[in-house]
């Protein structure tokens, strides 16, 4: 009889469907290349992927994993050949620990593994090993997820793209900027820049296709570069989220949005410009929850904080904040107003 890498949950399986039907299933894969039991009882249809998740969950005391957000910095510290090679997903990371997903929370050499190569604890939470594999392309090779919604956005999309000379005398209608795809691919756009701690998000215009750049820490990174005929929906999508003229490609236009992310609603302020080749557009992020510190937190040397205390208890003047984009400005602005802020003050922000 076959054995799978994943033995441990026979027992659970026995309890679903029965002793027979998972000794069947071990004569039926003998020849199969699927060495996960796991994987061979969800492709036959003896159980679901939320079947076996809800039954683990129950039986072992064990949480499901949240795949709706990973953040960056997990995946910069476990490199994608790691990720797949222990079959995990790197979710969160603190300064003490590390949560995972994982199909196989007892692999305790892949906790010590992780928890020796990145110097903190590991935490495992459950998922399925298909839902981890596709996380893995989406998370680790992004433009992958971009080239799947391209595919799916059928016909249409494609002769948009026979003309790459009057592309833009092409009029992009806002059926095309909500089909389900395009709204996908910019919702997949926003929650990367989001996820990642973008400070803003420029897709513009080439001559080989239609550059999407976040703005971390002050410096603009490439992600992806997305066809042309792809890239003018994808504009007009966001210009239709901000309450913009979509039909207007050749004056400068301002709008705002808000969104949430992971639960969490995040405003963005959306600058539009005509460019030689097409339209570019910039979206600023605007997250209330990483502006909202106080002055002591901001990390200045003491003297420079008790100088700024000062001005600000000053009842009149003028104090400039100044520096490149994605410094800090804004963050510090809000931490003042909070220093300043009390009942007996009145505060309007321009």
């Amino acid at each position: 009889m076959k054995k799978f890498r994943d033995e441990w949950l026979s027992k659970t399986l026995e309890e679903m469907v029965g002793a027979e039907q998972v000794e069947a299933l071990r004569a039926e894969e003998a020849q199969s290349e699927i060495d996960s039991l796991w994987q061979a009882a969800v492709s036959r249809g003896l159980v679901s992927n939320d079947g076996i998740l809800g039954q683990l969950a129950e039986r072992f005391h064990l949480e499901r994993a949240d795949l709706s957000f990973c953040q960056p910095l997990a995946r910069d510290l476990v490199p994608e050949m790691v990720a797949r090679r222990l079959q995990i997903l790197p979710l969160r990371l603190s300064d003490s620990h590390l949560e995972i997903a994982t199909a196989n929370p007892f692999d305790l050499d892949c906790e010590n593994k992780l928890a020796f190569a990145t110097g903190r604890e590991v935490h495992s939470r459950l998922a399925s090993p298909d839902a981890i594999a596709e996380k893995l392309d989406e998370f680790y090779r992004p433009e992958n997820v971009v080239d799947q919604l391209i595919e799916g956005m059928g016909e249409r999309a494609l002769i948009t793209q026979v003309d790459e000379h009057h592309v833009e005398e092409l009029t992009i209608s806002a059926q095309h900027a909500t089909e389900r795809p395009i709204v996908r691919l910019v919702d997949l756009i926003l929650a990367q820049g989001i996820s990642g701690n973008a400070s803003d998000i420029h897709i513009e215009p080439e001559q080989e296709g239609v550059a999407v750049r976040y703005r971390i820490d002050g410096v603009l990174r490439q992600s992806m570069t997305l066809p042309r005929g792809v890239g003018l929906p994808v504009i007009s999508r966001i210009k239709i989220m901000s309450s913009m003229d979509i039909a207007d490609r050749l004056r400068p236009q301002d709008g705002r949005a808000r969104v949430a992310a992971d639960g969490v609603p995040v405003d963005l302020r959306v600058s539009t410009l005509p460019a030689a080749v097409g339209e570019k557009v910039v979206i600023r992020v605007l997250d209330p929850s990483k502006t909202v510190l106080s002055l002591e937190s901001l990390g200045l040397a003491p003297a420079e904080t008790t100088a700024i205390q000062d001005l600000l208890a000053n009842r009149d003047g003028v104090i400039l904040v100044t520096g490149p984009t994605g410094s800090g400005k804004t963050t510090t602005l809000y931490s003042a107003i909070r220093h300043v802020q009390s009942e007996g003050v009145n505060i309007v922000t321009v």
